[in-house]
């Protein structure tokens, strides 16, 4: 019996999914897109699609983009949404791989940026290549590839993420005035190498800041820092990103297992952000394989910006699933959670020591002493260890809980960990130490 399906986190009845593409609110509906392939280990990659009213419950529409054409045969790659006069345009990366003996990063491959149109948001009406590999700067390899999309004081602007033959991850930033002919203006990059590509950027304005998001690949790591295989995170804008702006102090946004390839979009003055919880490359494995499918988006999550730290909340919409409550407590520290799979825990910790045990599978531990916080898996973690925080205080935490995942809030949101688990049987949640705190069952 399959245990592992989530409750309220998106994932595919079947087949493979990663990165979010194409969010946006249009006619009425949240839509969330991403990357689909029929078998649960990857292959020619679809753009699935879901709806949503209130980001709770979905409706899953048909297909939405297929790698139908010459440009894109080899499969519909991440990309962006952009509403304008009540229409919707899509932009993403038609991805092409030629037989042959080729190394497909310098030969053997086409990464095109196309324009799709949509009128009702329910198919495709139109789509058509508007750049080519030849078309982009020189000294690029053939990866580029992701485009975000979106307009400012009156222009569009698109940023795409880029290998160069020297193996160097950089952003271009091109320009348009009309959706379809782009201008280069400019590249991000770093002074010394910082990774090989960096896949799936956005970049956006919040609280008078602009940031520049990315997922650099092929960092090297420590216990504290780059942990995973590839990254995810943020760059901090000094200046006109259109102009002379610069890129400074690189800080990840996510310090769990498995979370990667977000994108963000604003709605009713919200930005709002959501991840693909997996990481390409990985040693580690999902067991979901051998039901069919694989992975799932993160909850959504709302941004803010302060001093000088992008912070992430789970949106307020999820409080509305808050039923039965449990408090934590001197005299109760363990809950049988029976049936249930689906929890929100708030809670505050005033001592210098606790740890919290979930399902028997997957433990959190704080030693101000040690000066960390840690995530390791006491079981089932199929391949997964240890992820550390480096932090001396932590005030909160909030654990966003479903069958197969945990996605942890520390203070108020400045540091997040996502992470895929899988227990073998479901028990209790556990807290031990001078903490506090309320469980919530989700009723979905």
């Amino acid at each position: 019996m399959n245990n592992w399906r989530q409750r309220y986190h998106i994932e595919p009845k079947s087949g493979w999914l990663n990165d979010p593409n194409g969010l946006c609110f249009f006619k009425g509906y949240y839509h969330v897109f991403y990357q689909y392939a029929y078998e649960p280990v990857g292959g020619n990659k679809y753009w699935a699609h879901l709806k949503s009213k209130d980001l709770i419950n979905w409706e899953e529409a048909p297909l939405f983009l297929s790698p139908d054409k010459e440009f894109d045969k080899n499969g519909a790659y991440s990309g962006s949404a952009l509403v304008k006069d009540d229409m919707m345009h899509i932009f993403y990366t038609g991805n092409v791989k030629h037989k042959g003996d080729f190394d497909y990063i310098n030969t053997g491959r086409e990464n095109n940026t196309v324009h799709a149109v949509s009128k009702e948001g329910e198919c495709v009406d139109s789509k058509n290549v508007i750049m080519f590999n030849k078309d982009y700067p020189d000294g690029l390899t053939l990866h580029v590839r992701d485009p975000k999309v979106f307009e400012y004081e009156g222009k569009y602007y698109m940023v795409l993420g880029a290998r160069t033959k020297e193996d160097k991850g950089e952003v271009l930033v091109y320009e348009s005035e009309d959706l379809e002919i782009w201008n280069h203006i400019r590249t991000f990059e770093t002074m010394a190498k910082f990774g090989y590509m960096w896949e799936c950027p956005d970049l956006f304005e919040i609280n008078g800041q602009w940031i520049l998001m990315a997922c650099p690949q092929g960092l090297e790591g420590g216990k504290y820092e780059f942990q995973n295989i590839h990254s995810c995170g943020y760059f901090i804008i000094d200046g006109d990103f259109r102009k002379n702006g610069y890129i400074v102090e690189y800080k990840e946004a996510d310090l769990g297992f498995d979370f990667y390839a977000p994108q963000t979009f604003t709605h009713d003055g919200r930005r709002l952000l959501l991840g693909w919880m997996g990481m390409p490359d990985a040693k580690y494995t999902n067991p979901t394989v051998e039901y069919g499918y694989q992975h799932c988006m993160s909850t959504f999550r709302e941004l803010d910006f302060e001093n000088d730290t992008l912070i992430m909340k789970p949106v307020k919409e999820y409080e509305s699933l808050r039923k039965h409550c449990f408090d934590f407590d001197e005299q109760n520290k363990t809950y049988s959670v029976g049936d249930d799979r689906a929890f929100d825990l708030e809670t505050q910790n005033f001592g210098d020591k606790f740890d919290i045990e979930i399902f028997d599978t997957l433990k959190l531990d704080f030693d101000s002493g040690r000066g960390d916080f840690e995530l390791s898996f006491i079981a089932n973690g199929y391949g997964r260890d240890a992820r550390y925080i480096r932090v001396k205080k932590i005030e909160n935490l909030r654990l966003m809980i479903d069958a197969s995942s945990v996605e942890i809030f520390v203070n108020d949101g400045k540091y997040v960990m996502s992470n895929r688990m899988y227990p073998s049987e479901y028990k209790d949640i556990k807290v031990n130490g001078n903490i506090t705190g309320k469980l919530y069952k989700l009723d979905v």
